[in-house]
Protein backbone atom coordinates (compact mmCIF):
# COMPACT_ATOMS: atom_id res chain seq x y z
CA UNK A 1 0.00 0.00 0.00
CA UNK A 2 1.59 3.33 -1.05
CA UNK A 3 1.96 6.36 1.75
CA UNK A 4 -1.23 8.09 -0.79
CA UNK A 5 -2.96 5.47 0.51
CA UNK A 6 -1.81 4.88 3.84
CA UNK A 7 -2.61 8.73 4.51
CA UNK A 8 -6.19 8.47 3.07
CA UNK A 9 -6.84 5.32 5.23
CA UNK A 10 -5.86 6.72 8.38
CA UNK A 11 -7.57 9.75 7.78
CA UNK A 12 -11.02 8.14 7.02
CA UNK A 13 -11.14 5.44 10.34
CA UNK A 14 -9.75 8.31 12.34
CA UNK A 15 -11.66 11.16 11.53
CA UNK A 16 -14.44 10.45 9.37
CA UNK A 17 -15.31 7.17 10.39
CA UNK A 18 -14.19 6.93 14.46
CA UNK A 19 -16.92 6.13 15.86
CA UNK A 20 -17.32 2.80 14.19
CA UNK A 21 -14.53 2.05 15.36
CA UNK A 22 -12.46 0.58 11.89
CA UNK A 23 -8.90 -0.08 12.07
CA UNK A 24 -8.64 -0.49 8.43
CA UNK A 25 -10.53 -0.21 5.27
CA UNK A 26 -10.33 -2.87 2.26
CA UNK A 27 -9.07 -0.92 -1.31
CA UNK A 28 -12.39 -1.71 -3.09
CA UNK A 29 -14.87 -1.71 -0.20
CA UNK A 30 -17.29 0.84 -0.99
CA UNK A 31 -16.97 3.57 1.27
CA UNK A 32 -20.39 5.01 0.50
CA UNK A 33 -22.90 1.89 0.17
CA UNK A 34 -21.00 0.50 3.66
CA UNK A 35 -21.91 3.83 5.31
CA UNK A 36 -18.33 4.65 5.98
CA UNK A 37 -18.60 8.24 4.86
CA UNK A 38 -21.27 10.31 3.66
CA UNK A 39 -21.74 14.00 2.28
CA UNK A 40 -20.32 15.22 5.20
CA UNK A 41 -17.13 12.86 5.20
CA UNK A 42 -17.03 13.96 1.73
CA UNK A 43 -16.54 17.43 2.04
CA UNK A 44 -14.17 16.78 5.16
CA UNK A 45 -12.15 14.09 3.29
CA UNK A 46 -12.17 17.33 0.46
CA UNK A 47 -10.45 19.33 2.74
CA UNK A 48 -7.91 16.90 3.98
CA UNK A 49 -6.88 16.01 0.48
CA UNK A 50 -6.20 19.93 -0.53
CA UNK A 51 -4.38 21.14 2.54
CA UNK A 52 -2.38 18.19 2.32
CA UNK A 53 -1.89 17.70 -0.77
CA UNK A 54 -2.14 21.10 -2.05
CA UNK A 55 -4.20 21.06 -4.85
CA UNK A 56 -7.99 22.36 -5.31
CA UNK A 57 -10.77 20.18 -6.17
CA UNK A 58 -14.04 21.85 -7.79
CA UNK A 59 -17.65 21.58 -6.92
CA UNK A 60 -17.57 19.73 -10.10
CA UNK A 61 -15.52 17.29 -9.23
CA UNK A 62 -17.05 16.21 -5.91
CA UNK A 63 -19.25 13.35 -6.92
CA UNK A 64 -19.26 9.55 -5.94
CA UNK A 65 -17.58 8.36 -8.56
CA UNK A 66 -14.66 9.96 -7.38
CA UNK A 67 -14.76 8.99 -3.70
CA UNK A 68 -16.39 5.22 -3.58
CA UNK A 69 -13.67 3.60 -2.73
CA UNK A 70 -9.82 3.91 -1.60
CA UNK A 71 -8.47 3.00 -4.96
CA UNK A 72 -10.65 5.36 -6.70
CA UNK A 73 -10.33 7.81 -4.20
CA UNK A 74 -6.22 7.76 -4.90
CA UNK A 75 -6.32 7.26 -8.31
CA UNK A 76 -8.64 10.47 -8.54
CA UNK A 77 -6.00 12.38 -5.84
CA UNK A 78 -2.94 11.19 -8.23
CA UNK A 79 -4.51 12.44 -11.10
CA UNK A 80 -5.12 15.92 -9.55
CA UNK A 81 -1.24 15.81 -8.21
CA UNK A 82 -0.31 15.64 -11.99
CA UNK A 83 -2.29 18.25 -13.45
CA UNK A 84 -0.47 20.68 -10.47
CA UNK A 85 3.19 19.23 -11.88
Amino acid sequence: MNTLIQGLEKFLVTEVAADLGRKTLALDENLLDQRIIDSLGILRLVSYIEQVHGIKIGDEEIVPENFQDLNRISQFVEQKLMQYR
